[in-house]
């Protein structure tokens, strides 16, 4: 197929912002400081999918209430409106058709590990487990284009990273639409208001750099594991691999029970969401 253009890609961009009623409601409630949960919930309530994910996932074995939850404002206290937002915005542009159960899994497990990541390093853990949730959105963009995109994301989930495949699938991605997935995500959450500092971390989510932030941190650590977790080769063979990303801010003697913990987690809440 002849290649995706540039404008094209922000075309898409545009039509990719919170126009749908409840997410655009939510984006313009969340920023207000005098906002409560129960009058997020009565934004939520407008869209009876996002009302289930937000109750299935407060009652998830991840937030640990014992699936005692059950009024939609207390489910939002429990979850943050941070993770409230990424879910009607993921759930948004899933509408496009352009974001399949696979990303959600992939989606879910780096937001899972991002948490973890979180309290290991002192980062806070509901901004690191909702950015981890949009991550990826960048992608759903390309496919909506590019309906073969979609195949190399299955190939791509199925590999641990490598400094060698990260740095070729983003020169790929540049190669043929003129950006990647990770800056136009990043577009896109400027086009929502997102926090600068969360913006750029989205942009930088793969990088051989240092960390922005401590949440830039998470996020990165949290996507690493993903890919560890998501290609079912045991921690020492997975090491064993020429130019291995491991997480930078997990020891040695704590990532094989982190990505046990994170495996077992991340599967519970797709169980539970889904």
């Amino acid at each position: 197929m002849d290649l995706v253009s540039v404008e094209e890609i922000n075309q898409r961009i545009e039509v990719f912002e919170a126009s749908q009623a409840v997410a655009g409601r939510l984006l313009t409630v969340v920023e207000r400081d005098d906002v409560g949960a129960r009058e997020v919930a009565t934004v939520v309530s407008a869209d009876p999918v996002l009302v289930q994910r937000v109750m299935r996932m407060a009652n998830s074995a991840f937030y640990g209430t014992g699936g005692r939850v059950r009024e939609l404002h207390a489910a939002i206290a429990v979850l943050g409106f941070d993770a409230v937002r990424s879910l009607a915005l993921t759930s948004f542009v899933e509408g496009s058709g352009t974001i399949t159960p696979q990303d959600w899994e992939h989606s879910i497990t780096t937001a899972v590990a991002a948490g973890e990541v979180a309290k290991i390093i002192g980062a806070d853990q509901q901004q690191a487990f909702s950015l981890a949730l949009l991550h990826d959105i960048g992608e759903a963009v390309i496919a909506s284009l590019d309906p073969s995109y979609q195949a190399s994301l299955v190939a791509r989930r199925t590999a641990p990273l490598t400094a060698e495949t990260e740095q070729m699938m983003l020169s790929e991605e540049r190669k043929r639409y003129g950006l990647h997935h990770a800056s136009i995500g990043a577009d896109i959450l400027a086009s929502w208001n997102f926090h600068p500092d969360l913006v750029q971390a989205v942009a930088q989510h793969h990088t051989p750099k240092g960390s922005l932030s401590r949440t830039h941190a998470a996020l990165v650590d949290g996507d690493r594991i993903a890919h560890l977790i998501s290609s079912d080769l045991d921690l020492g063979a997975s090491q064993e691999l020429a130019g291995i990303l491991l997480p930078n801010y997990v020891s040695d003697a704590q990532l094989e029970g982190l990505l046990g913990s994170v495996r077992v987690r991340s599967l519970s809440m797709i169980a539970d969401l889904f």
